[in-house]
């Protein structure tokens, strides 16, 4: 479960984020809907540390953390619990729709190089792209 309480974002003197509350059970589907500008990014930002929360709570895997005075330790613990699709996401031209995912895998998570491929192909396979692991960026579309 993920839960989510209090959550506070300002820039200067614009009240981005006021009171946000959500609750995820485990299983769920969650859509965060709004206009343009409205503060959708910056809740998912302020949930991993890319954006620092002026206040609020985040309670992932049964561990409660205190979202305005996070630790290194505490940062790297969400962090190695969550995932983050960006709007605007990168892929390394370079190496192949397999190696995209190891690399995220091994270097940032630290998962070792066997398990870091099982994962990687059963994520690829669960997308219908497992056939495409060798295909660069460049190759795939949409």
């Amino acid at each position: 479960m993920l839960q989510v309480e209090h959550i506070a974002k300002t820039f200067g003197e614009r009240q981005v984020l006021e009171d946000v509350n959500l609750q995820v059970n485990q299983g769920d589907v969650v859509v965060i809907l709004g206009p343009s500008g409205s503060g959708k990014t910056t809740f998912l930002r302020c949930l991993n540390h890319l954006e620092k929360a002026d206040s609020g709570r985040l309670t992932l895997a049964g561990k409660t953390y205190d979202l305005a005075k996070l630790s290194k330790k505490d940062i790297l613990e969400i962090r190695q619990k969550t995932a983050f699709v960006f709007q605007h996401y990168n892929l390394f031209a370079n190496k192949t729709a397999l190696e995209n995912i190891l690399e995220g895998l091994i270097v940032a998570r630290k998962v070792p190089k066997e398990e870091a491929l099982k994962r990687a192909e059963s994520a690829l396979e669960k997308v219908g792209l497992l056939a495409y692991k060798d295909y660069y960026p460049s190759q795939l579309s949409g």
